[in-house]
């Protein structure tokens, strides 16, 4: 069905939006959107969600559309409030994130300069190209008001189509301002592309003959498994195989990270050939965007929707854009009509859930060496954190030195995602989008470091405002420590590791009050120095966030660990 929509150019947006299913605009809000904001008003129907920065409002957005699965959308401002997307937009692009990035343009040849605009000779749109998925998703509309729902139809489409990511859209100013307007859009059309289809028949057989001839298959399930909804289908190849499970750098927890065939980081370890007697000869990448170094297995085979980083920078023997759930699926019977040649193998790599179960009974014992220390240390907090969380909560993390070993994530556990670039303020502003998609049903909990906070503490006040119920649990360390050890693996014979004095790293003095900092933009919260406080203050936020159905900070000073732990230098100068 087709419908013609009339209105100003902001309501011909915010017609074709809603037609999509959009429910909530993210903003911060600028005049040049002005006709925007006055057909929202006018139409009454979505919901806006504000927030006190534009990078802020971008990870909200992007929180929203990983636990929702829907297009997280902003309005954001010109192109200089643009550019303070940027590290968040940054974020977004790694992780293929569906965002919608909509701003007014006040481009003119009539002037030569406008505050927050492009500089002469330069278009706001281009300028958000390397932020964005493609050149191709950066669109400008300027005179005509028919390609304000086409422009935007195409941008959906754009933004969650493999491979996904974030895209941008530039509206002259004037353009949404001006009334009398007429376009066409479908009705309840949500603009989306079919995904592709299984795998080929005989490619599955070739996948699963390879798996079966496979000494040692190593097994790295990515962020598509996640999106696919195929997690039940990865375990139950896992299982067939009875395979290690690695995974790299990811933005979901795409195999449950308590299972027992789950063996921790990529690379494959020298402990697991030690432990196992096993040599991996066959590395399957299933949903994976790339690969967080090298890859050094002899045979690699990578199956997924998404076909953009395949075998960039290593050789695949079998490469395949395809689903997900129902590939994995068949590839698993094909392997089960091989009979005794899996089952065979499989009895081979029985020392496997050995080794898996090493990596946490090496946790378990961190934690008994110092679960009696005054002071909080790590793991400490990530065994309360297993113990108080429930198996339904949803975890945004932004901690790089913060331990997850010992939490039940994945499927059939907690739902946990992290910044995808790793430009810092993601975690406040993904929490609250993560909350709007789960509603009151699930416990929202934000794990965050001391200096990720310092990115984005503004997004306290948007909590408070919408009375998102997250608890956000600061790993206060005072300083970036995780600086400190990727200092020390580029340049250990350095000075200043050999004086203990880091420049720029220690971030007390003054120190931060982070309650009081909650606490002033209408967040309670309570301070944790040490051990035997930690448990009661972790249940007393749960019982705020789920039974009081409020926000709650507890800021949590923990242990710093590795290079550098004890240093307290900076550099003393004042003016």
């Amino acid at each position: 069905m087709r419908k013609t929509i009339t209105g100003t150019g902001g309501m011909l947006l915010i017609q074709t939006l809603k037609d999509a299913g959009v429910e909530y605009l993210f903003t911060n809000p600028g005049s040049a959107e002005t006709g925007i904001f006055a057909a929202l008003l006018e139409d009454g129907d979505q919901k806006l969600v504000v927030g006190k920065h534009e990078g802020l409002v971008a990870a909200m957005a992007d929180g929203y559309h990983r636990i929702s699965g829907k297009v997280g959308v902003v309005i954001a401002h010109v192109m200089g409030g643009s550019y303070q997307l940027a590290g968040q937009l940054f974020n977004a692009q790694v992780a293929g994130s569906s965002l919608l990035v909509i701003a007014g343009d006040w481009a003119s040849e009539l002037q030569d300069y406008r505050g927050l605009a492009p500089f002469p000779g330069l278009t706001q749109a281009e300028s958000m190209r390397p932020i964005t998925k493609d050149a191709r998703c950066a669109y400008t509309v300027h005179t005509n008001p028919k390609a304000i729902s086409q422009a935007t139809i195409r941008a959906l489409r754009e933004a969650t189509t493999p491979p996904t990511g974030p895209v941008y859209l530039s509206i002259s100013a004037e353009l949404l301002n001006r009334d009398g307007l007429e376009a066409q859009i479908g009705e309840d059309a949500h603009y989306v592309i079919e995904r592709p289809g299984p795998a080929r028949p005989q490619t599955v057989e070739a996948i699963a003959r390879r798996l079966a001839e496979a000494r040692c298959p190593v097994l790295m399930f990515g962020d598509d498994v996640w999106r696919e909804g195929a997690q039940a289908e990865a375990v139950a190849l896992a299982e067939t195989l009875e395979a290690p499970v690695f995974n790299t750098r990811q933005i979901f927890v795409n195999f449950p990270s308590r299972h027992p065939l789950f063996c921790g980081m990529y690379p494959v370890s020298k402990d697991f050939e030690k432990v196992t007697g096993l040599k991996p000869d066959l590395i399957f990448l299933v949903g994976c965007q790339g690969v967080h170094g090298s890859v050094a297995e002899p045979t690699i085979m990578q199956i997924g929707p998404n076909p953009l980083l395949m075998g960039r920078h290593y050789p695949l023997d079998v490469a395949v854009q395809c689903e997900l759930r129902e590939t994995l699926r068949l590839v698993t019977e094909a392997l089960k009509r091989s009979g005794d040649r899996v089952a065979g193998a499989a009895r081979q790599r029985a020392k496997v859930r050995a080794f898996a179960r090493l990596l946490i009974e090496r946790e378990e014992n961190l934690v008994r060496e110092h679960e009696h220390d005054p002071g909080v240390h790590p793991s400490v907090l990530e065994a309360q954190l297993a113990d108080v969380l429930p198996k339904n909560t949803v975890v945004v993390q932004e901690s790089s030195t913060a331990r997850t070993t010992l939490l039940p994530f994945g499927h059939g556990g907690m739902t946990w995602t992290r910044s995808g670039g790793g430009s810092l303020g993601f975690g406040v502003g993904a929490a609250i989008g993560a909350k709007i998609a789960v509603g009151r049903e699930r416990p929202v909990v934000c794990h965050l470091g001391d200096g990720a906070l310092g990115y984005s503490a503004a997004g306290f006040w948007t909590m408070a405002r919408y009375n998102t119920a997250i608890l956000t649990v600061v790993s206060n360390n005072e300083s970036y420590q995780v600086v400190r050890h990727n200092w020390h693996k580029d340049m250990p014979d350095a000075k200043m590791f050999r004086e203990d004095k880091y420049p720029g790293l220690w971030l007390s003095a003054p120190a931060v009050d982070y309650v009081g900092l909650a606490r002033s933009q209408g967040v309670e919260g309570e301070s944790v120095t040490s051990t035997k406080e930690l448990e009661p203050a972790l249940r007393r936020g749960m019982e705020k966030i789920t039974r009081e159905n409020r926000p709650y900070l507890i800021d949590v000073s923990v242990a710093r660990e590795g290079v550098g732990a004890e240093s307290t230098w900076y550099q003393d100068w004042q003016l």
